[in-house]
Parts: C-alpha cells; sequence; structure tokens
C-alpha cells in the first residue's frame, strides 16, 4: 500500500488504497458500534406497532429506538412501583 492516510489521493493506485483502508475502517467502526449497542430484532404486535406510531415524530428523541426505550423504562418503573408498594408483579 503505497497511499497512507491524511494524504491526497492522486493516482489509480492511490484510490485503490483508499478504498482498501475506508472500508476496513468502516468495518472497525461498525465493530466498535455493534459491541456498544447490541442489535434487538424485535417486531411489535399491531397494537404495540400503533402505540409506538403515535409517539414518533420528527424532533430528537422521537425515533422509533427512543420511543421504544421510553415505553420499556415507563413500564419498568410502574413494575418497580408495584413491587415496592407491596403489590404483585
Amino acid at each position: 500500500m503505497t497511499w497512507q492516510p491524511g494524504r491526497p489521493v492522486l493516482s489509480a493506485s492511490d484510490r485503490v488504497d483508499w478504498q482498501a483502508w475506508r472500508k476496513a475502517r468502516k468495518l472497525e467502526q461498525q465493530r466498535h458500534r455493534r459491541g456498544r449497542h447490541p442489535r434487538i430484532d424485535y417486531y411489535p404486535s399491531e397494537d404495540v406497532l400503533a402505540l409506538i406510531r403515535e409517539r414518533t415524530h420528527g424532533r430528537v428523541g422521537g425515533d422509533q429506538s427512543s420511543v421504544i426505550d421510553e415505553l420499556v423504562r415507563m413500564a419498568f418503573r410502574n413494575k418497580i412501583g408495584r413491587f415496592r408498594n407491596g403489590g404483585q408483579g
């Protein structure tokens, strides 16, 4: 490899080297990201999907992942509250 990161891409050989470096870098970043944020495949039922969609909006925190996170947190807080109050689950 003749091209080095931070150097300009001047020749066809440099471009091939740059593309190989770029691909390897993207794969490494993806492995790092997936190590921190595990993916969970989830297919909600129709009623839950409707609940998610009614809370999804075009602002920060309104994407589907954030909505699902908040719904899980709300359910967990509700369940913990019942346990603390002596309820049955």
